[in-house]
């Protein structure tokens, strides 16, 4: 039996498991229902893609051969748009879970650019639609978020010298809890003061992120309480 973790994404085999043995999140029952074997095809394909343009093609082509396929719809929510080439400058907007970069570098936006990446959340209407294609669009919702987080702490922390820091080029894993806790910490403090989110959106988003680095710490959250003031 296959199921695909809503945290990471990645297709697990095997049954009786609990947990995703590749980012340690709680693993919900199988539903009852059976999903489209062609629509799984290519979302395991998208998956193991190189790089996110490509993983958006494959994707494009399945929900072409599957237009019903709500999953893979729901794939298509974790890849962006890319935007206009600037020189060497590397764009990252391909990758959906980069909106959160905001949150920890407010700095680096326009008010403008700020509000675009805000409405990824809650608001895009993508997200939207798809959401209401499930029977319980508030839970899945809250998967978004949790994925979209767990993603950025992933790919934008964990992928960061500046952060995990390095040794003749290459990055040093150990002690990540610590290391992650400075960012997320300030990250969730930043989702706490956004008050162009409501207080229940606020709540939401900030607990998602401070599940992410649980997951991708395995559980272990006393540095990041401690940088909260917990």
């Amino acid at each position: 039996m296959k199921r695909i973790c809503s945290q990471c994404g990645k297709t697990i085999e095997g049954e009786g498991m609990a947990f995703c043995p590749y980012c340690g999140a709680k693993l919900e029952a199988a539903a009852p229902e059976t999903r489209d074997a062609e629509a799984e095809k290519w979302i395991g394909k998208a998956l193991s893609a190189a790089s996110y343009p490509e993983r958006k093609k494959i994707l494009e082509k399945g929900m072409a051969a599957c237009p019903d396929s709500r999953e893979i719809r729901w794939e298509l929510l974790f890849i962006g748009d890319e935007g206009p080439k600037k020189g060497r400058v590397i764009d990252f907007s391909i990758i959906k879970s980069w909106v959160l970069e905001f949150y920890w570098k407010p700095g680096d936006f326009s008010e403008e650019k700020r509000d675009r990446m805000r409405s990824e959340f809650f608001d895009a209407p993508r997200l939207r639609e798809t959401l209401r294609l499930f029977d319980d669009p508030e839970k899945k919702q809250q998967e978004y978020l949790q994925r979209l987080c767990r993603e950025y702490v992933e790919l934008f922390l964990e992928g960061s010298n500046q952060v995990m820091g390095n040794i003749f080029g290459f990055q040093l894993a150990r002690n990540k809890d610590r290391k992650l806790a400075v960012p997320v910490a300030q990250i969730i403090r930043n989702i706490k003061a956004d008050e162009k989110l409501s207080p229940e959106q606020r709540e939401m988003l900030w607990k998602a992120m401070y599940q992410a680095y649980g997951a991708r710490t395995g559980g272990n959250m006393e540095h990041l309480d401690a940088a909260l003031g917990q």
